[in-house]
This record gives C-alpha cells, structure tokens and sequence, in this order.
C-alpha cells in the first residue's frame, strides 16, 4: 500500500476540526495510518470544562463520516475512531499543565532535572516558560522549563 498523502491528513484534519467545533469540542489529535488492509483514521477530541462524553463521540464520528463520504476524500476502505485524550492524557503545552494545576502527573525529561530523566508529581503554577512541579514525599517544588520535557501526561489516581 502507498504511504498516505499530506494534502489529504490536512483536509481531514481540517473537516475534522470543523465538525469537532460544530458539537462544541475541538479537535486534540488526528492520526491516519494503513492497518489491516485499510486506512484508520483515529480522532481525538477535548473540551475546555469537563471531559468528552460517549454522546459526544457519536455525534461527532456520524457527522464526520457522512461528511467524508459526501466529500468522497477518501478513495480506500477506512475505518473511523472518534475517542477522548482519556483519563492519563498527554500534556502538550503550559496551557495544559496550568489547566490541570493540582493534578498528579508523569515527565519524562530530555535533560535530567535533579539527577532524574522521570519525574512525578502535583503540576503547580506556570510562568514564563516554566511549569512547577510537587514531588511527591514533600520534597521542595521545581520548577522546569517546558522547553525541557520530552512528554508528559496526568496519572489516573483511585481514590477510594
């Protein structure tokens, strides 16, 4: 099978942002790859206040669906998931870890920060460029420039 076209990522990525809009959501991710003999087309969507519903989900995947097969963008058998970032999303930016301040996560560093390539703990403030972090154990807050971490998600916590 060919590798998959640019032009075509972009314009699927574009209706997809579009139709996410439409249902008040935004689009987090878009991923296409060939699987299995056919194209998967993998969306991802979030929301500024709460999480991403199965509703939501649906809506969407039916609304995008119709739209791509009216618009005949894609010319093979695909199969199309609509999802959430889920409960241990990633954290792309400061915008996500000031919106997520007080919640438990996981960095993975591209240069060790306290003699530690990983890191966990309570995202506190950010400001210019930096993101502070509570280790757990109460061990003295951090501060890390975003600049420095190679990813970094939230941690699902059980609470009983």
């Amino acid at each position: 099978m060919a590798g998959l076209d640019a032009t075509l990522t972009d314009q699927v990525r574009q209706l997809a942002g579009v139709v996410a809009r439409d249902q008040f959501l935004e689009l987090f991710d878009l991923k296409m790859a060939y699987q299995g003999g056919r194209l998967l087309v993998s969306v991802t969507l979030d929301k500024k206040q709460g999480s991403v519903g199965l509703e939501e989900c649906t809506a969407v995947s039916r609304d995008l669906e119709k739209r791509l097969d009216e618009m005949d963008l894609i010319q093979v058998p695909y199969l199309l998931e609509v999802s959430s970032p889920g409960l241990d999303r990633p954290l792309r930016g400061l915008e996500d870890c000031q919106r997520f301040a007080g919640r438990l996560a996981q960095f993975a560093f591209q240069e060790a920060v306290e003699g530690q390539m990983t890191f966990r703990g309570r995202l506190g403030e950010v400001r210019e460029g930096k993101v502070e972090l509570f280790p757990e154990g109460g061990k003295p807050p951090l501060w890390v420039p975003f600049s420095n971490v190679k990813r970094a998600n939230l941690v699902v916590e059980i609470r009983s």
